[in-house]
């Protein structure tokens, strides 16, 4: 090796090591926001299956709420939006369960990277099902 070259390999990491923690930290944030969206979309689909079964609307937005392992604020319940209730007299007609994530603490889904601004996502998260009772 020459002289001149003692300490290159350090100066090429110091450059090189911000840009690969950006990367890696967006990869842990985007899989965190998906894990979150993730969890909310099995809640709606576990909501709309309870509503097709002929359930109230607040007990299909209190089995939404249970089923979202926390990725849903317990409070307010009205939050998760129910269209339509099943009964005996509209057997085939669809049911609707949704949730805006934008009603969501911080306003939205968001993944945080260090030295990129925030960025939030606020998907409708709708499951449509068809009335069995």
């Amino acid at each position: 090796r020459l002289r001149g070259e003692r300490g290159a390999s350090a100066v090429e990491l110091a450059l090189i090591a911000p840009l690969l923690f950006m990367l890696l930290f967006g990869i842990i944030g985007f899989g965190l926001a998906f894990l979150q969206v993730q969890s909310i979309r099995t809640a709606v689909r576990e909501g709309g299956r309870a509503a097709a079964v002929g359930a109230s609307v607040s007990t299909t937005q209190q089995k939404t709420i249970e089923a979202s392992s926390g990725s849903i604020p317990t409070s307010p319940t009205t939050d998760v939006h129910v269209s339509g209730q099943c009964t005996s007299n509209n057997i085939g007609s669809d049911v609707t369960v949704s949730y805006d994530t934008s009603n969501l603490p911080d306003g939205g889904v968001i993944v945080r990277i260090p030295m990129i601004p925030t960025i939030h996502m606020t998907p409708v998260i709708t499951a449509s099902f068809r009335c069995e009772v």
